[in-house]
């Protein structure tokens, strides 16, 4: 593999959320739906969605509270963000972790509806990924109406951009 090529790539699909983003959050408000909840998660919602039951199938609104999304990094990252566009347009308020690949497709349909992005300073270091940071760099997108609470929660985290 080349040595850029690490930052487009991983073996990893799975990149638990790290407890300085999910503090960042709650300070939004209180999580209730968790809609792609993987092994290394640690995310404390009201409601989780395993790989089994399989969140792009089921509905996201329902509950008073942040879905909160953390993906699986892989090809299939599309279809979640897609599924986070419908479920926000019918009355979710979703915020996404997502690897900030802003020449991407998938990246490009939430500049359309996001109401504010945080591209995180630096790079995070998942759980259950290993001992290193991430090789790629870390966006938080916002799809609600709680915009101040948003920047108010991230800008200490990165640049907040309110679209």
């Amino acid at each position: 593999m080349a040595a850029n090529e690490s930052m487009f790539t991983s073996d990893n699909e799975d990149w638990g959320t790290p407890a300085c983003v999910l503090e960042r959050v709650l300070r939004i408000d209180r999580i209730a739906l968790d809609p792609c909840h993987g092994p290394a998660g640690k995310v404390q919602a009201d409601t989780y969605y395993s790989q089994a039951e399989d969140g792009l199938s089921l509905p996201w609104r329902g509950g008073q509270g942040l879905v909160y999304m953390n993906p699986p990094y892989g090809r299939g990252i599309g279809e979640w963000v897609d599924k986070s566009i419908d479920e926000y347009t019918m009355g979710a308020e979703v915020v996404a972790l997502v690897p900030a690949r802003v020449e991407t497709r998938w990246f490009y349909k939430y500049w359309a509806f996001a109401a504010a992005v945080c591209f995180w300073k630096g790079r995070l270091k998942f759980l259950g990924a290993s001992d290193n940071s991430a090789p790629f760099p870390s966006a938080v997108v916002y799809l609600g109406d709680r915009v101040k609470r948003f920047d108010t929660a991230f800008r200490d985290a990165g640049i907040v951009l309110r679209l």
